[in-house]
């Protein structure tokens, strides 16, 4: 019976440490992902803002140069909900295209944990919902490089701390009956 017991302590710990360096390796495509989705998301927000700037122009009869500002002031006197929704969408833009330059510049082992902190904490511009949408479309997968080497280390020592916490209960009691 020891020895049952003693098998299925070591299934569990390496189990549960397996599981989550998997999980851990998970996380920096995740944020890979996440960083794709802020470009997408950039790219949408400005065909869009252009194609109301277009909209505008000929609605107002402006001419094809005018800039963004003297479209703004159009709008804002006949159209002042629609200025402010433009307005509202060049910043969320601008937000989100920050973030993604944030994203680059900092080092590999770090911008995976950026990311999902900034998609997480930072509930300005839908970030939550384009971090929730790119863990919803990731295909897990197991890359081998720095980052995601370095995340599974440390998943597999937490799952073998887990581990060892969810079976201390078990092991002290073996120990005093023997």
């Amino acid at each position: 019976m020891r020895f049952l017991g003693e098998w299925m302590a070591d299934s569990i710990r390496l189990g549960l440490a397996l599981a989550l360096a998997l999980l851990a390796m998970q996380i920096p495509a995740v944020a890979q992902s996440y960083r794709a989705a802020l470009s997408q998301v950039v790219a949408a927000t400005e065909r869009d803002i252009a194609e109301r700037h277009r909209i505008a122009r000929d609605y107002y009869r402006l001419p094809q140069e005018a800039p963004p500002s003297e479209i703004l002031e159009s709008l804002r006197r006949s159209e002042p909900a629609n200025a402010a929704g433009l307005v509202a969408s060049a910043e969320q833009a601008a937000l989100l295209r920050n973030t993604a330059e944030r994203l680059d510049s900092a080092s590999p082992l770090t911008r995976p944990l950026l990311a999902l902190w900034d998609g997480m904490v930072d509930e300005r511009a839908g970030k939550q919902a384009i971090l929730h949408r790119a863990w919803e479309d990731h295909v897990p997968s197991v890359l081998l490089s720095a980052a995601p080497a370095s995340y599974g280390l440390g998943g597999l020592i937490l799952g073998l701390l887990l581990a060892r916490l969810l079976l201390a209960p078990f092991i002290a009691r073996h120990y005093r009956h023997a």
